[in-house]
């Protein structure tokens, strides 16, 4: 019966001790937890990249990128972040750059099926207007993008910080 008060007993401090602090996690780490999910999208970053030259291409290339980078940010955001304070207010400046380029890629992706209607249609003139906003949308998408690669690059990501 004593062993089994002091099993029990034992069990009861080694749970204790579960659960309460949760485990260090480096700069480096998250680094390289990063890395590893913007190296396994960065094709899927390429196709969206690639140069369509009809509205339908367009259409296909921000629908890859729009899925890609909502996909990028779910899974960045999923890590987590350094422990370390100032490793911690880095990683989180670079996922809150990610999170406000977000909707410059639906933006994109509404733009681009606009687009195809007014391809689709007679007036030439919503046409051109539908490749301005294409236009301005990628503008606004790529420049949100290179601010997060300078943040990721600063910080020391490398596949992060070449997805431009």
């Amino acid at each position: 019966m004593r062993r089994a008060i002091a099993a029990a007993a034992l069990a009861a401090v080694l749970l204790a001790g579960c659960g309460g602090e949760s485990e260090t996690v480096t700069k480096d780490r998250y680094i390289t937890r990063a890395d590893e999910v913007c190296a396994s999208l960065a094709e899927g970053f390429a196709a969206g990249a690639a140069d369509p030259t009809t509205p339908r291409e367009i259409a296909r290339s921000a629908d890859v990128l729009a899925d890609r980078y909502g996909e990028l940010v779910d899974r960045i955001d999923d890590i987590e972040l350094p422990t370390d304070p100032a490793a911690r207010r880095g990683a989180a400046a670079y996922v809150a750059e990610l999170r406000r380029n977000e909707p410059r890629a639906r933006r994109l992706r509404a733009a681009a099926q606009r687009l195809v209607a007014a391809a689709d249609g007679e007036d030439r003139e919503a046409l051109g207007r539908a490749g301005i906003e294409v236009r301005s949308a990628l503008d606004a998408f790529r420049a949100g993008q290179a601010r997060a690669d300078r943040l990721a690059l600063d910080y020391g990501f490398a596949a992060c910080g070449n997805l431009s």
